[in-house]
Parts: C-alpha cells; structure tokens; sequence
C-alpha cells in the first residue's frame, strides 16, 4: 500500500526506523525516512514516541505493552491457546499449519476467542464452510471428534483483549452476513438442472483459437468414452460426466468461490439425483491439483481426468502454445505430470500416443487450426521428460532410466514405469553385480576384438571348432536366454531376464579361466 505523498510501498505504514548497534545508531535512509533510536508504543489517545537504549531495553518496553516480539513464541502462545480451545470442546486437535503462519504474522499480542454461527449454515457443503472461514476470514473451524464433522463454533485469534466480547460479536456477524450470502446462492444453484447449464458454456471461451468451454467439453465427452473401453467402466456414465463437468462454472457460487470449482459441482450432481460415481468425476477430474496431491481413483474419474488433461496439451501445443523454460501459464506441466501419476498410481497400461491421435481428431472435427504438424512427438517428448523427473523424486538411478529410455520407444509409462523401478531394485542385488560383471567383462573383450580382427563380428559360432566344453555349455546357456527373448515381451519379468543373465556369471567365469580366446586360428578366434 501507498500512503500520503511517499513513494514507499509497504505492507502497513511505516512511521520509523529503528537501527542501534552497540548502543549507537547506525543511520540510513530509507525512502523518506531515516533511521533513528526511537520507536512507537500504543499511547492512550496515539502513538507514542519512545527512545530505545538497547536491545534489552526494547525487549523490556515490548513486554510492558505486552507485545510478544519473537515470532516462534508468538507462535507457540497461539498454538497453546487454539489447542485448549478444541481440548476442552472435544474437537479434533488439527490446526491448519498455512491458515497457523499468516495469523501468527498479523498480530502482536494474540488473543485466542471463540465464535459461533447459525446451526443451520451447517447444511451447506463442509468445502464452503471451511473456505469462508480460513481463506476469506482466517478463522479456525472447529470438528467434533465424536463424528467428525464440523461444529457451528470457530476459534479467531485476535490482537487485544475483547473487553464486553466487542470483537467476537464482530466477527460473528462477518461471518454471519458471508454465510448467509453463500446459503443463498447454495439454495438457488443446487436446483438448476446440469445438463441445461452446459449450453451456457457456449458463451465462455476456452481459449482464443481452442473454442468455447462447451467445444472443450464435447471434445473431453469423446476421449473419456475411448478410454472408457480401456479401463473398463460404462462409457455412458463417462460420457455424462465429462458433459457436465464443466457445468458448475455458471453457477453464481463458483463464480464467489472460484476455488471450489469441481467442488460444488459433485454437490449440485448429487442433489440432482446423479449416481456418486459421476459426481466424484465433476470433483476429482481436476486432480491431482499439487505434487502431492491425490489422484482419482474411481474408473469414471479416472476417464475423465485424462481426457481433460490431454485435451488440454493437445490443444495448447497444437496451436504452439508451449511453455517455456521459465513459463508455462497454462499450467501444462502440471497436466502432463498428472497423466503420468494418474497412469501409474492406478496401474493403467496404456498408449498415449493414441489418446493424443483421438484428441487431435477431435479438434479437427470442430475445424481448429492445428498450426503445429508435430505436436504429437512434441507432447510425448515433453511427458517423457516430466517422466524423468518423476523417476528422480523416486530414487531411481539416472543411468537407469536413460537405458531403459534409449532402448525404448514405448508410450506405455506405466510398463516404463514398473520396468525401470524393478530394474532399478535388482541392481542393487547380487544378481544385478552379477549381470554387470559379465557385460563389462565380455564387452571390454569383443570391443578388443573388433579392433584387432578389424571387422564387425556377427552370425553364430560353429560348434565343430569347440575344443572345450566350456565352450559348449556357454552357448547352450546364449540359446536359452535366446529362447526367453523370444517370448512377447509383456509375458518376461525384469526379474526372470535379470536372473537368467546373472546365471551366465559362472559359464562366462569358467569359459575365459579356460579357453584362449586370442587363439592362433583366425576361424577359432572368431568363433570364441
């Protein structure tokens, strides 16, 4: 905020500057003021000028005017307080660490009071309740430990004793006169028919060149109908959750409470007679919202949420609308990443590079440009690259994912996932040492090799020039791991290949303590 004629901008007005080292003053200038020894204290009628000696002597004069100067000890007075309050109303003892740091930072001497409301506010729903309470009025909503469900009493932390209960009633009546506002556009929006709100998303613009909320909509109707088929729920109820999970963004209580869209939305669903599992879609098609936020976990949710979300990079990057490397306003890192957590949390197989074609021939449908001709490898280059970053906040060792990576051109990233984790797990065992041994051992050779014969080596040795059974039983040993590669490749393990591989440790150790591989004979070196 501005004040006066200053230039300065500050959070409150600053009326002073006090700076003493040694107990002498260290002038500067900040803006229009200068620093000095002097502070203000609350007088009777204004504020009062005292000079400051030093540091004790400032502590001294906070504590007389009962002002808690260390943030942590302020901090600790208040948690004490709200603690007591719920104790001794048999609440849950949970404090909103966020809602905990602000009020601590707003006050001075903290008072902890408690309020009440209407019972009759407790039938809205429990996410608009909390949010008038934390986010618009930095309250503490109270829950009952018994049911655990909220109570009509609050907990504010105020800055000065409430002499007659002056602030309480104060805050009661706030909070009353918002509760109010928020039941009645409750009671008038929960009726309004879903289905006839979706045609009102034609007003609305997605995106300029990407079409209205309602062309998104249909597109999100399409794709969560194919996918659907995939993860095995009815392709009606998908197809009616992703209709109307836009629908609430309409109403006049997700245009007061913005943060609940989603929200409010599963609420009208329910009080309009639609089956849970598509009003959790309406909820939980936005999640996860966080890195550690939750993912759905219900089919149709499930359905919905991809769609949305792929819907949303192939919109974005087909129109070349990419984020760059220091912005990305349009939240697409956050989607990419929640498809890949989406896919592998539930253990979902399948093809992304599908879903992207499906998506984009649904824009095509709706005849929106489509400026860039490759997105495709563009979108699944950019989630290949939140997959990396995945796999690292997992512990998976760098050289680990590049081989599975490079060796891979799969779009399946929950198959990606399971492999390079498990491949990850064996490596650290003695049958991963064991593999790694016998690559480097034999590589270091052939690589040798191919110098001093100056050719590629290739085609199948000929058992006829054997002199050594070792030799026969190494290759008996190649022919069965030939045999398991040949098998498709969702029927083999990590595990059984790694096993298998590590089995050869004892052929490959046996044939080169046994056999010259160097041999005289050109026919036999090459053979060996």
């Amino acid at each position: 905020m501005r004040w006066s004629n200053f230039d300065l901008s500050w959070g409150r007005p600053l009326k002073s500057i006090l700076c003493l080292f040694d107990k002498k003053i260290i002038p500067f200038n900040f803006f229009h003021l200068t620093a000095t020894n002097i502070t203000y204290v609350d007088g009777p009628l204004e504020d009062k000028a005292v000079i400051i000696k030093d540091y004790s002597h400032f502590k001294k004069i906070l504590h007389e005017k009962r002002i808690t100067f260390d943030n942590a000890e302020r901090e600790k007075l208040i948690t004490k307080n709200i603690l007591s309050f719920l104790k001794k109303n048999d609440c849950e003892l949970e404090i909103n660490s966020k809602l905990l740091k602000q009020v601590v930072n707003l006050v001075e001497d903290p008072i902890v009071l408690k309020g009440s409301f209407l019972k009759d506010f407790l039938k809205l729903p429990e996410e608009l309740l909390i949010l008038t309470m934390q986010h618009h009025q930095r309250y503490f909503p109270m829950r009952s430990i018994n049911n655990h469900k909220l109570i009509n009493n609050f907990i504010v932390v105020a800055n000065k004793e409430d002499i007659k209960n002056k602030i309480i009633k104060g805050n009661e009546r706030v909070l009353t006169a918002r509760l109010a506002d928020a039941k009645f556009f409750w009671e008038k929006n929960k009726s309004q028919n879903l289905v006839k709100q979706v045609s009102k998303l034609k007003g609305i613009i997605f995106y300029q060149g990407l079409g209205s909320l309602h062309d998104k909509t249909q597109r999100i109707r399409v794709l969560a109908s194919f996918i659907a088929d995939i993860v095995n729920c009815r392709k009606d109820d998908a197809e009616i959750a992703a209709s109307i999970c836009k629908a609430d963004l309409v109403s006049d209580l997700v245009g007061e409470y913005p943060e609940l869209q989603g929200v409010l939305g599963k609420y009208f669903a329910v009080e309009q007679g639609f089956s849970l599992e598509i009003a959790n879609a309406i909820s939980d098609h936005y999640l996860p919202v966080g890195p550690e936020d939750r993912v759905p976990k219900e089919k149709i949710s499930i359905a919905v949420a991809l769609a949305d979300k792929i819907d949303n990079l192939v919109g974005f990057f087909g129109i070349n609308e990419k984020p760059t490397s220091s912005k990305d306003p349009y939240a697409l890192r956050r989607s990419a990443l929640g498809i890949l957590r989406i896919l592998i949390e539930n253990r979902i197989s399948i093809s992304l590079k599908e879903l992207i074609n499906n998506s984009k021939n649904s824009y095509l449908t709706q005849r929106v440009n489509m400026q860039n001709l490759k997105f495709t490898e563009e979108i699944l280059s950019f989630i290949s690259d939140r997959f990396k970053n995945l796999l690292k906040d997992h512990k998976i060792r760098p050289d680990v994912i590049e081989s599975v990576l490079i060796n891979s051109r799969a779009d399946d990233y929950f198959s990606l996932f399971t492999k390079i984790k498990n491949l990850n797990k064996v490596l650290k065992t003695d049958e991963g040492e064991n593999v790694i041994a016998v690559y480097k051992r034999c590589a270091n050779i052939l690589e040798q090799s191919k110098k001093d014969l100056k050719q590629e080596l290739f085609g199948d040795p000929d058992a006829v020039l054997f002199k050594h059974n070792e030799e026969n039983f190494l290759l008996e040993k190649i022919n069965e791991i030939r045999e398991h590669y040949t098998t498709p490749a969702r029927l083999r393990t990590v595990e059984q290949t790694m096993g298998l591989l590590a089995g050869t440790k004892s052929f490959v150790d046996k044939f080169f303590d046994n056999v010259k591989v160097n041999d005289e004979n050109e026919q036999i070196k090459k053979t060996d």
